[in-house]
């Protein structure tokens, strides 16, 4: 079975190394051949194991993918998914998720994902339901948590930190991940991220810091 995981995708007891094996296997047959062109059998001969190995790890394709998407945004998003933010001040805590996020969202891996849920979300409702679960939803989830925390400490003026953490992700994505997805535009170099990443900051705390006393 599936070695066992926290809430944040990381797993509590070291994986055995075929199931590391599946798990390198399936990502790289997913981002390049799509969700449609993976086969259970296609990962099990790319990761040097049989099909039964595969599926004592997981029951479906289904489940792998999903399984593949929880395991990147928890690598991907590792600042959103430990307390440690909470000891940052406030501004820097959201200038490390705003960089880490449009660096992440608009990397070549990012978008190979996006492209290949995309192409199957019309035929399979249940795909996009997966992934946004595994990924997107639990990057929302652990920016909305943090920012009721922010909240509580008389940082943050917002009654609605779900709201809030939506929109601050929205500004960040912006126009260029859509041109990214198109093929519009190249990768984003450290200074653009930066400077789209911290033009999102300073609107949203504008919009959302706790006044000071006077």
């Amino acid at each position: 079975m599936q070695p066992a995981g926290n809430e944040d995708g990381a797993a509590t007891a070291a994986p055995s190394a075929k199931y590391e094996q599946v798990m390198a296997a399936a990502s790289e047959l997913f981002l390049d051949h799509g969700f449609a062109g993976t086969s259970m059998d296609a990962v099990a001969r790319a990761a040097g194991v049989s099909k039964a190995t595969v599926y004592a790890y997981f029951a479906s394709k289904e489940d792998l993918f999903e399984a593949m998407v929880a395991r990147g945004s928890a690598q991907r998003f590792a600042s959103l998914m430990h307390p440690d933010l909470d000891s940052l001040d406030l501004r820097d805590a959201l200038s490390r998720v705003a960089h880490e996020f449009l660096a992440v969202l608009t990397s070549a891996q990012s978008l190979k994902t996006m492209r290949a849920v995309m192409a199957e979300a019309g035929r399979r409702p249940d795909l996009a339901a997966r992934f946004y679960r595994a990924g997107p939803g639990r990057v929302v989830a652990a920016l909305t948590a943090y920012l009721a925390r922010a909240q509580s400490r008389g940082l943050l003026a917002t009654d609605d930190p779900r709201t809030a953490a939506e929109l601050f992700f929205g500004m960040i994505r912006g126009d260029l991940h859509l041109r990214r997805l198109l093929g519009l535009a190249d990768t984003p170099d450290t200074a653009e991220v930066a400077r789209l990443a911290d033009a999102a900051v300073d609107l949203f705390l504008r919009a959302h810091r706790q006044a000071k006393p006077a």
